[in-house]
């Protein structure tokens, strides 16, 4: 027996099922709460700011000139792909960067709208376009609202209310200031095309092309901080469209799609030109050093030119004789070969003077301007104007020195190399220059054997042809700079542009918001039925029983709806008297061990008051009645006494009256108006009720009660609240233990388990009260005639109180029958 018991309390664990049933017992709190969430959210939703995403798509590729060739070298290359890539992705987030975007835009001047539930920014949508002075510190973060009396004439106004402080920005200088405001508000009249001047702002306002003006309409100026709205953009998202591919996807969110576009596009446009201007940077460089050149060239070139006019006539030689041209030609073509050898010696000084005395080398100069095409001198000067326009870069966005050494020392190894590949090349260059000296030696002895008119012309000549030449130079490598120049595109190309098409908010996002309302709506109504099952302590269902106890159940008998406690009697084909015909049933498996002739004893009791003794008593009594048993319902419970007043009848004189000696049975018994039913009232209430339950009289009296009837029913007290019952178990042959659903405590079943346990009563067993087929617990008709579980034994249609209506039918599915 302990054994089972034990097994009993590993049983007693959560029910799932009974929580789901309850759950749906209790629709109507996840109606509201279902309701109460989606109308919360849809307000929420449409009071929430709407976010949108705009995107565009650009290309990063290294576009090659088409008048690019060897001879010219006046490109270089910038790293690869991929390097450039990143590097690329690193400007656009930049602050640098993005200040130049915001600054071509004004993004920082905001034009707004009163919409449904807070201002809206119009941008160019408003009528006007506000032009600042940068220099005048603008009030920040106060709306200013514009109203226009008629197309010229506009007001002005701040709503100071409530405001402590205020300050101010000159946008030039991106400085703050602070603004005390003289009284609640400002007004001003101003004139559209002429400045307004205030304490407050400073601007002219003129008209958008296209955009009328709404006379009376309110519109705001807003400004924000420079700081803020740098801030804000440099949150663009950009990243690669497909892995490995030099395309890039620039995405930005905000409240306003145009204004977004606008921003990408600009951000994009502003990228192109840099990139074309620092890939022109070589060839701007190469210009300059060729202008710079050819000013000297010039000035030696004029000053020849009139020396050789004047000598000409002055000794009017001007067809020198054929052996002269020859010499002529040969110290002209020494004199220009020595002329390009020295321009390249040139070249040298200044490159080593620039990398021994410089640390930022983009200005350097294309080797090709001085006709330098050592592949070594060349590459190297490209890669390190590379490196250093690298290094610019990436001083705009970052200030840490760690992110410098690697690429200070690539320029440092570079240098190294640089100096040694001049040196060689200078030493090369100075071999070149003795050998055309050599030639020209030779050459000049011959030009001393010419008379002396044509040595002298032949001098001048030449000097003007060496200027001449060195001009030529100078003039083809400068026109193959500009054309390099003109030609280079940028390397940034935009494939898709960004465009408001009227794209959708991501922000709120309403299907989570939804789904969230949906959640809490189900969770709120669900962990407090959680709370109320697990807080719950009253017996509910015929499995609540089983978990709390090994006593067998005789039966279930359903809820009334009998104005008295005569249900069988009143209502023999009500489900409540088909229960107690099936718990009469399950009473001969009891007495089945007892002789037939033999009286049979019913003893109902409880644990406490209210859970349907003596409702059960009275009809237990009534079927038994029925089948033509004489049958007396005796009232025991002598400090509560009940039965009486249904069967129209007093509690003058009863049980007590007898144990006390002053009646005889047969004046104690009193007949009703059913045949074969009697009932004894447990008369006055005595002082010691206890005393007489327990007395040899009241032993008599029982076994006086067999003597006369085939069954006897003793209704007693309730046995968890005072011992008079236990003390009357003695005298049952069947002990009937009633439960009440949703009022019997489960803690009230501990007693009479412990009696049961130790074998102090036999032959009990529990019968479930006032059942309500209730989805909560998910029990209802089914506990089977064969063991007396009445409730529903026959089935549809055979009781009188199951012809219900449809409303009555789906209530009843929640348990509000």
């Amino acid at each position: 027996m302990e054994d089972e018991f034990e097994e009993l309390g590993q049983q007693n664990s959560f029910d799932i099922k009974a929580l789901a049933f309850r759950a749906l017992n209790y629709w109507y709190l996840f109606v509201i709460t279902l309701g109460i969430a989606f109308v919360a959210t849809y307000f929420y939703n449409k009071r929430l700011e709407r976010i949108y995403s705009i995107e565009s798509l650009i290309s990063i590729k290294e576009e090659q000139n088409p008048f690019f060739s060897s001879s010219m070298n006046l490109t270089f290359n910038w790293g690869g792909a991929s390097d450039k890539v990143e590097t690329i992705k690193t400007i656009l987030k930049s602050r640098a960067h993005n200040e130049n975007v915001v600054r071509v835009l004004q993004s920082y001047i905001h034009y707004k709208e009163q919409g449904e539930y807070r201002l809206e920014d119009i941008h160019t949508n408003a009528p006007f376009i506000a032009s600042l002075d940068e220099d005048f510190p603008q009030i920040l973060n106060t709306p200013i609202k514009i109203v226009f009396k008629d197309e010229q004439n506009y007001t002005a106004s701040i709503d100071f209310t409530n405001a402590e402080s205020f300050a101010g920005i000159n946008y030039k200088l991106n400085k703050a200031s602070g603004i005390m405001p003289k009284g609640e508000n400002y007004a001003g009249n101003f004139v559209m095309n002429a400045e307004a001047a205030t304490d407050y702002f400073k601007f002219a306002l003129t008209p958008r092309r296209n955009t009328p003006i709404e006379i009376g309409k309110e519109y705001y100026i807003y400004f924000t901080s420079l700081n803020s709205e740098i801030s804000k953009y440099r949150s663009i998202a950009v990243n690669l469209k497909v892995q490995g591919a030099s395309m890039l996807v620039l995405s930005l969110t905000g409240p306003n799609r145009a204004i977004l576009a606008d921003y990408l596009n600009v951000t994009t446009e502003i990228l192109k030109e840099k990139q074309l201007e620092e890939k022109n940077q070589f060839a701007t460089n190469t210009l300059e050093f060729i202008d710079k050149m050819i000013i000297g060239v010039e000035d030696s070139l004029r000053k020849d030119e009139q020396k050789l006019k004047k000598y000409k006539q002055d000794n009017k030689v001007f067809n020198p004789s054929l052996k002269g041209e020859e010499v002529f030609a040969k110290l002209n073509q020494y004199s220009i070969e020595k002329n390009g050898y020295t321009l390249k010696l040139q070249y040298y000084k200044l490159l080593e003077d620039y990398l021994t005395n410089s640390t930022d080398f983009r200005s350097l100069p294309a080797p090709a301007s001085s006709g330098i095409d050592d592949p070594n001198i060349v590459n190297n000067v490209s890669k390190i104007v590379s490196l250093s326009i690298k290094r610019a870069k990436l001083g705009e966005t970052v200030k840490n020195d760690i992110f410098f050494k690697e690429i200070d020392q690539d320029i440092e190894a570079t240098k190294r190399v640089l100096l040694e590949n001049v040196k060689t090349a200078r030493s090369s260059t100075n071999i070149d220059i003795a050998n055309v000296e050599s030639r020209t030696a030779r050459a000049n002895a011959e030009f001393r054997k010419l008379p002396e008119e044509e040595q002298q012309l032949f001098n001048i000549e030449r000097s003007y042809k060496l200027s001449e030449a060195s001009y030529t130079l100078l003039l083809e490598k400068k026109n193959e700079a500009g054309i390099v120049k003109a030609a280079n595109v940028s390397d940034v190309k935009v494939i898709d542009s960004a465009k408001d098409l009227g794209q959708k908010s991501i922000l709120p996002n309403t299907k989570k918001n939804y789904s969230i309302a949906l959640f809490i709506g189900l969770l709120l109504p669900l962990a407090f039925v959680f709370l109320v099952t697990v807080l719950d302590n009253n017996i509910n269902t015929p499995d609540d029983i089983k978990k709390l106890s090994n006593i067998p159940i005789l039966g279930i008998v359903s809820r009334s709806r009998a104005s008295n406690n005569l249900a069988v009697f009143e209502s023999p084909k009500s489900s409540v008297a088909e229960s107690f015909r099936g718990i009469r049933s399950s009473l001969q498996y009891i007495y089945k061990n007892l002789s037939k002739d033999k009286t049979k004893t019913v003893m109902v009791t409880s644990s406490v008051s209210g859970e349907g003794k003596t409702f059960c008593s009275i009809n237990v009594a009534s079927v038994f009645s029925l089948t033509g048993k004489k049958t007396v319902l005796v009232g025991l419970d002598l400090r509560k006494p009940k039965i009486f007043g249904d069967f129209g009848i007093d509690n003058d004189t009863g049980v007590v009256n007898y144990l006390i000696g002053q009646k005889t049975l047969d004046e104690v018994i009193q007949s009703t108006k059913y045949d074969n039913l009697d009932i004894i009232t447990s008369g006055p209430i005595p002082p010691n009720p206890s005393e007489l339950l327990i007395s040899q009289e009241l032993d008599e009296f029982i076994a006086e009660l067999k003597l006369r009837y085939d069954y006897v029913i003793l209704d007693t007290p309730p046995l968890g609240l005072v011992s008079d019952a236990l003390d009357l178990i003695n005298h049952a042959d069947a002990t009937i233990y009633m439960v009440r659903q949703d009022y019997s405590k489960k803690a009230m079943l501990n007693i009479i388990n412990d009696k049961y346990k130790k074998g102090e009563v036999k032959n009990i067993s529990f019968v479930l009260n006032d059942y309500r087929q209730k989805a909560k617990y998910g029990y209802g008709y089914g506990y089977g005639y064969g063991y007396g579980y009445g409730y529903g034994s026959y089935g549809n249609g055979y009781h009188e109180d199951e012809r219900k209506t449809l409303l009555s039918r789906l209530l009843g599915l929640f348990g509000r029958t």
